[in-house]
């Protein structure tokens, strides 16, 4: 099985959420991390006038981050285009961001990445023929690990922890049948 050549990073951002208290709500900080595949980047420079006879040069960074990958065997990787996240801003990004390496297969950490055959995934346009000899492709997805039971393993590809109260939820949870999964990695 070919390996995932994306690599996974962990995005940090500031929030504010509603919290229910008794009866009332309130809002309070919380911290957002997500979980994606980096599918791009890019350098931008641009001129700012300073107001001078000289033009000053800006550069910024840009990064495009998917929550998936998936291959069908024999094709390159594919991702969905229409699910593809911008982060600009070379402050933000070095500030919040954080690449994640992958290690041989475990399953008592928190942050793992997962590849399994996922029959719900949709990646070209292709004949009657293809599509007949096609076979089930195989996603790659990085996430919180929150568990196994009952066959069904548990990954989470964001999470909101509230700094009031240390309590941490999670969304994007996705929910696998053990028996489809080929390989785990864990990223740190």
């Amino acid at each position: 099985m070919e390996k995932n050549p994306f690599n996974a990073m962990i995005m940090s951002e500031d929030t504010i959420v509603t919290v229910k208290e008794g009866d009332k709500e309130k809002q309070v900080d919380a911290k957002r991390d997500k979980i994606r595949y980096v599918v791009g980047e890019s350098q931008e420079k641009r001129f700012v006038d300073g107001g001078n006879e000289t033009l000053k040069p800006l550069e910024d960074k840009t990064v495009y981050l998917v929550p998936a990958i998936h291959r069908l065997p024999g094709d390159p990787f594919h991702y969905d285009a229409t699910m593809v996240e911008r982060v600009a801003g070379k402050h933000q990004l070095d500030a919040a961001t954080r690449l994640l390496n992958r290690h041989p297969a475990c399953e008592s950490h928190n942050v793992i990445e997962i590849t399994y055959e996922s029959p719900g995934v949709e990646c070209c346009t292709m004949t009657k023929e293809e599509a007949d000899n096609t076979q089930v492709p195989l996603q790659y997805v990085a996430g919180y690990y929150l568990g196994k039971k009952n066959g069904l393993l548990k990954i989470a590809l964001s999470k909101t922890t509230i700094e009031e109260s240390g309590k941490t939820y999670y969304d994007n949870i996705r929910v696998i049948p053990e028996a489809v999964v080929k390989e785990m990695n864990c990223l740190e």
